[in-house]
This record gives structure tokens, C-alpha cells and sequence, in this order.
């Protein structure tokens, strides 16, 4: 028996599996509370894109001061440092904590994006109608592994839309028009989920899309609407012009570092025009070619989860930055897909999965670590440096391929129905008719 063989025949065991759940479960879950819980909470752990990007454009607005002030002086060439790029609605929702003491307010952080990803988690397991414990457990653990404690310390807004992006899935997947409120509102905090609203248009879910412009647009004019428009045609426009810094991991990132290696460290800001074109060409076609595939509406719960899971592991491909902070909105194909790959037993779609995930959690915190002890050798650290863009590109391709073969079983199963149905409804008389009289014709 191979030892492959051994572990399908033990992991086919129930009692087993819940053994195997307790013994990894037990440290994540330690590691995740003491890191994401405990450990800021108790001891105030400063959390500097709150504090020093987000807050302080609170406390500018509060004065009735431009929150951009930093862009127009310095420039908003990369998404980081204590410069405010996002549009003005978190900055004005957060002014009433400007007075508070700033180690309750630190708590507070905390709780919200705990309950967040709380949220998340409760929205995703039952938009993919997960009964089993064992299951429902594994999705958990793995979520806990994915990017959240890192979210946690900057304080970032992240796992609040990724809490609205579970409550959007939802109701998704159960033809409800209220998703988009959350898909509206996660907009109008920040623009990196604007594809997800792609796929309500070409769907035609019209009820959906209404209410997410409608959301978006009321609390962008009800923010500070003075700023709404130096956002939109000066911040956003030098934001979107794509950075070629070692932490970017998106197509136009590794783009920029290749036409221009000295933005790796950050020798030089922004992008080349070149990088800009080939960064634009890439996002339209990975665009294009994920509306393609979904541009026939799934009929069933399993063909629309595996669609909306499509559209948000697109999103960081089609974006020019993507943060290591930003990737876990990637959490909600992850579930999505390890789910429907365990239960249809696909393993090229797992592998595929499986890979993409090493790639961007371990793999790329392995080149962070050699970046920060000082290791030099910069062709290492550069191949290394797309480590991440690579899980992603994975990511997104195991997506499409499970959309591809859910259809094709869904289309199998819809023509054997039919000729069931065409038998069942056909008289039968065995294999040759007889006559009144009970003699063969």
C-alpha cells in the first residue's frame, strides 16, 4: 500500500479526521487568539494605518481640513504610509472617535474586525450549506491562517469588507436584492471590490445592482462630498497608476518591477507609461475573460457561489496593487473552493488551491523575513517577490476551472432528468405488445 493510498484510506475515517481536526485546530486557534485577540487587546499594540492614515483624515475632516493634504504635497504614488488614498466615507465615519481615548478605541478595532471576520465566516458556511461539523471546521481553521492577524495589526479596514462580502455572497446565492447594500457600502469604503458589481450587471440582477448605486452613491454624497471629487479625478487617478514595490502583488507590479527594477525598494515611485499600458492590457483581459465565463447566470446555489467566487479571486489581477493586507478578501474564494472541491472530490482544482495558498501566505511571509534580516541577494528576492502574484494567478484559474466543470456536471445531470423524464412518460409494454386476448402479435 502506498503511502498515498494510507492516507485516503485513514482520512476516508471519521473518527480519524475529527483527531487530525483537534491536533492542527488546537495551535491555530491558540495562535489566531493570542495574535489577533489577546495579545492587542491587552497590551494597546499600535496600529499604524489606523492611527496614522485613517485617523488622522478623520481628524482633518473634523477640522474641516482636506484629508488629501498629503497626497497633494507628497504625492500618492503607493497606497501606504500615512498618506489617506481611500474615499472619504471611513475617514468621516470614524471623526466621533477622535476624542476618545485612544487605547479604547484600539479595543474597539479589534472587536469590530473580529466580529467582521466573525461575520464572514457565519455568511460563508451558509451560503455554501455546510452541515458537517467537519467541514464547517476545516473552513474555519484555514480562515484563521489567511492574512487576518496582519489586518488586525495595521488596524486596516479590510476585514470589514470582507465581512460585507459574506453578507453580499448570501444573498447572492439565495436571489435576495439586499445584498447589495453590502456590496454598495463595501464600494463606497473602498473601490478594490468595484468588479464584484460587474458580474450583478451582466447577470442582470437588477434589483441587486440598483441597490448597491444606490447605496454607494448616498453615502458617498451624505461623506463630505466637497472631497468626493478631488478623490475621484486626483487621488484615485495617481493611486490606480500602479507601484512597482516589493509588496505589490499584482500583475502591474511585477510588470513595473520588470521595466523598471529600481521601484523594487521603493529607488523610484510610481510606474513607466509602458508598465501602465501592459498593466491595463492584463486587467482587461482578465476582466473580459472572467465576464465571459459568467455570463450565463448559474440556475442552482453551487453555480452561484462558484461565480461570485470568480469575480472576487479576479479582483486582485485586475486592480493595479494588491497589498499582502489586501489578499484576504481572497478568503472568500478560498472557502468557496476548498469546500466544492472536497465535497466533488476534484483534486486538480484542490491542488491548484492548495498551491496558490503556499504561494501567498507562507511563501511570500518567507520573503518578507529575507527581506527584513538583511539577506542581499536581490535575484532571490526578486523571482521570490512574485511568489505571490503566481498564488494568485492559481487562485483565479482554479476558480474558472470549477465554474467550468460544476456546468458541465450540472449540464450532465439536466440531460439524463430529461431523458428520465422522456422514459417516464412513455407507455410500457414490455418488450413486444400483446393482443386482448393475452397472445403475442
Amino acid at each position: 500500500m502506498t503511502v498515498g493510498s494510507s492516507w485516503s484510506a485513514a482520512l476516508s475515517k471519521r473518527r480519524f479526521r475529527t483527531v487530525l481536526l483537534i491536533w492542527i485546530g488546537l495551535p491555530i486557534v491558540s495562535v489566531y487568539l493570542w495574535g489577533a485577540v489577546v495579545q492587542p487587546v491587552l497590551f494597546s499594540a499600535y496600529q499604524g494605518d489606523f492611527q496614522e492614515s485613517y485617523m488622522r483624515a478623520a481628524s482633518r475632516i473634523a477640522a474641516g481640513q482636506d484629508p488629501y493634504d498629503l497626497c497633494r504635497t507628497y504625492g500618492c504614488f503607493e497606497p501606504t504610509g500615512p498618506q489617506y488614498v481611500m474615499p472619504p466615507l471611513l475617514a468621516w465615519l470614524l471623526q466621533p472617535a477622535i476624542h476618545v481615548d485612544q487605547n479604547i478605541v484600539a479595543v474597539g478595532v479589534v472587536v469590530a474586525l473580529n466580529v467582521a471576520f466573525a461575520v464572514f465566516l457565519a455568511t460563508t458556511l451558509r451560503a455554501l450549506r455546510v452541515a458537517d461539523w467537519q467541514l464547517a471546521a476545516l473552513l474555519v481553521l484555514v480562515a484563521m491562517t489567511f492574512g487576518m492577524t496582519g489586518n488586525i495589526d495595521e488596524g486596516q479596514v479590510n476585514p470589514i469588507l470582507l465581512g460585507l462580502s459574506g453578507v453580499w455572497l448570501l444573498a447572492w446565492v439565495d436571489g435576495r436584492w439586499w445584498g447589495g447594500v453590502a456590496l454598495g457600502a463595501a464600494v463606497a469604503i473602498k473601490v478594490i471590490q468595484a468588479p464584484t458589481a460587474l458580474l450583478v450587471l451582466i447577470a442582470r440582477r437588477w434589483s441587486m445592482f440598483i441597490t448597491a448605486t444606490a447605496t454607494g452613491l448616498v453615502l458617498w454624497l451624505v461623506a463630505t462630498p466637497q472631497y468626493l471629487f478631488e478623490y475621484l479625478f486626483q487621488v484615485a487617478p495617481q493611486v490606480s497608476g500602479g507601484t512597482g514595490l516589493y509588496e505589490n502583488q499584482s500583475p502591474g507590479g511585477t510588470i513595473t518591477r520588470l521595466i523598471e527594477p529600481a521601484t523594487f525598494l521603493g529607488a523610484v515611485y510610481g510606474s513607466p507609461p509602458v508598465a501602465r499600458v501592459l498593466t491595463l492590457v492584463v486587467s482587461i483581459a482578465v476582466l473580459a475573460s472572467t465576464l465571459w465565463l459568467l455570463r450565463r447566470a448559474a440556475r442552482d446555489a453551487t453555480g452561484r457561489v462558484l461565480e461570485g467566487a470568480a469575480i472576487v479571486a479576479a479582483g486582485p489581477l485586475i486592480v493595479t496593487y494588491s497589498w499582502s493586507t489586501h489578499l484576504v478578501l481572497l478568503l472568500l474564494p478560498i472557502l468557496v473552493l476548498l469546500a466544492w472541491s472536497i465535497r466533488r472530490q476534484d483534486w486538480k482544482v484542490l491542488g491548484l488551491l492548495a498551491t496558490g495558498y503556499l504561494l501567498i501566505n507562507p511563501g511570500h511571509h518567507w520573503f518578507q523575513a529575507l527581506l527584513v534580516s538583511g539577506y542581499r541577494d536581490l535575484v532571490v528576492l526578486r523571482l521570490m517577490a512574485e511568489l505571490g502574484v503566481i498564488g494568485v494567478f492559481l487562485i483565479w484559474i482554479a476558480a474558472l476551472m470549477a465554474v467550468r466543470r460544476e456546468r458541465s456536471m450540472s449540464l450532465g445531470r439536466a440531460a439524463e432528468r430529461r431523458r428520465e423524464l422522456k422514459i417516464a412518460q412513455q407507455p410500457w409494454f414490455g418488450a413486444e405488445q400483446q393482443d386482448p386476448a393475452g397472445l403475442p402479435n
